[in-house]
């Protein structure tokens, strides 16, 4: 009888030997869930604690603005592994930044700035010691993982700006967008440029 079977891109009907129950339900779970739940179950812990720390110390306070700072580059790598396969190839191949829009965004500086204090190296080192064992630091699912997490940090830089500003916190709206700005979303621009000249080749 055809079974469910999780193939990474969907669900698809395969021919097998019948199965007991059980074994029908934990194939769709993990179809349904996956590593996909990680992004969700880290989106409703991050948004919990907050909340913790907002009705502590105001929505608009130091530590609330350094939570979020933390939680957005901490959880980024995670949420961005968790997203990166849910993305339709089709959208990633849309997504690309000549070398002149570049330039005129400064997301060239910006890499260059990278390079300067030794971040690139670092993330380069780390590409290098992935689970792969190939030491390939130009695969693309590193810079797709990148880009759906830094995406994923900047939105929620932008919703609590939103949530910092309602409460009367004008000076903690400027920080979290301007922190979601530099730590998130020319990162994203970065990883899309890279993508880029990575189909350019």
């Amino acid at each position: 009888m055809p079974c469910l079977h999780c193939s990474g891109q969907g669900i698809l009907l395969i021919d097998a030997p019948a199965a007991p129950s059980f074994k029908l339900t934990t194939y769709v779970h993990q179809c349904a869930g996956g590593v996909g739940v990680i992004a969700v179950v880290i989106t409703v812990v991050a948004v919990g604690g907050l909340v913790i720390v907002a009705d502590a110390t105001s929505a608009h306070s130091a530590i609330f603005v350094l939570m979020v700072t933390l939680t957005g580059f901490g959880w980024a790598p995670f949420v961005g592994n968790s997203l990166e396969r849910y993305i339709p190839h089709s959208l990633w191949d849309r997504m690309s930044m000549s070398h002149e829009t570049s330039r005129r965004w400064g997301v060239s500086q910006f890499n260059s700035l990278l390079s300067r204090i030794g971040w690139n190296k670092l993330i380069f080192a780390m590409r290098e010691d992935s689970a792969t064992g190939e030491g390939d630091r130009w695969d693309p699912r590193h810079m797709k993982s990148a880009a759906a997490g830094h995406g994923w940090g900047f939105l929620l830089h932008a919703a609590t700006a939103i949530w910092a500003g309602a409460s009367g916190g004008w000076v903690a709206l400027i920080v979290l967008l301007l922190a979601g700005v530099v730590l998130h979303f020319y990162p994203v621009l970065l990883q899309i440029r890279v993508l880029t000249r990575l189909r350019e080749r």
